[in-house]
């Protein structure tokens, strides 16, 4: 028994030391990388695209990670013209191009635009997005919806250059977005996946339908998984996204 003891005690002197010295000397960390976000919205009248350095590898901007702005970028956009328009600077990470409906910079219509991002690093980003062939005119409808009874169904034409089409339903209390092609069924009593009512009784619903394309589509349409890598973004020289999307449909609910 004796003996026994002693080469237990052999063992954990051994294996205690060991121990520390792993735990002393982690798993190196990931190395910052250029993330670039921006998405083409043919109603919008400002977008924006961001700009920063995820230093967990994930394509997720999040304050708790630490990531950190860049506030020295050249970010350009040339438009299918050939016309290159340059960023005014927001706040460091921001940078918004106002008013892209203006002669400076049409969007339009199965245009196809060109980003460019340069750091004061050296860092290039560039990709390309196409709009969708969505029609220019959207009348906005109101209805009322009864959560506990009613269902809503929606239905709209198929756009050219679309890959899919995204339904975002929006209410003070939650958010909900799903992909589908040009139909949808939804129920009244359709929960998020966190458990939240998609049409909360007592409040304003703004359901939009936007056909998108295949950027948009192939990034949000897969959640990025930290340990399996970002999703596609068919960025060269960054991960995120440039894409576009049209919107087709657009619809407020009174929910009771």
């Amino acid at each position: 028994m004796t003996q026994l003891r002693a080469s237990i005690a052999i063992v954990l002197s051994v294996a205690l030391p060991m121990a520390c010295i792993n735990l002393e000397d982690p798993t190196a960390g990931n190395p910052p990388r250029l993330v670039v976000q921006g998405v083409m919205d043919l109603r919008a009248a400002q977008q924006t695209i961001l700009v920063f350095r995820a230093r967990t590898g994930s394509d997720a901007w999040n304050s708790a990670d630490d990531d950190e702005p860049v506030g020295d970028a050249e970010v350009s956009i040339t438009t299918p013209e050939g016309v290159t328009v340059r960023s005014s600077f927001g706040n460091p990470g921001f940078y918004p191009f106002p008013k892209l409906d203006t002669t400076s910079l049409q969007l339009r219509p199965g245009g196809s635009y060109t980003l460019h991002v340069r750091t004061s690093q050296g860092e290039e980003a560039a990709g390309t997005t196409t709009i969708p062939l969505a029609p220019v005119d959207l009348v906005p409808q109101s209805q009322s919806f009864d959560r506990t009874i009613d269902t809503l169904h929606l239905s709209w034409p198929r756009v050219a250059g679309a890959r899919s089409y995204e339904v975002f339903v929006r209410s003070r209390v939650s958010t909900y977005r799903v992909f589908t092609d040009t139909s949808i069924v939804m129920a009244g009593t359709t929960l998020t996946t966190g458990g939240d009512p998609v049409f909360p009784a007592g409040t304003r619903v703004r359901v939009i339908v936007s056909a998108v394309d295949q950027n948009y589509y192939d990034y949000y349409s897969t959640q990025s998984d930290p340990f399996a890598g970002p999703a596609p973004g068919h960025l060269a020289g960054a991960i995120g996204v440039f894409g576009s999307i049209a919107s087709v449909m657009s619809l407020q609910l009174t929910v009771r």
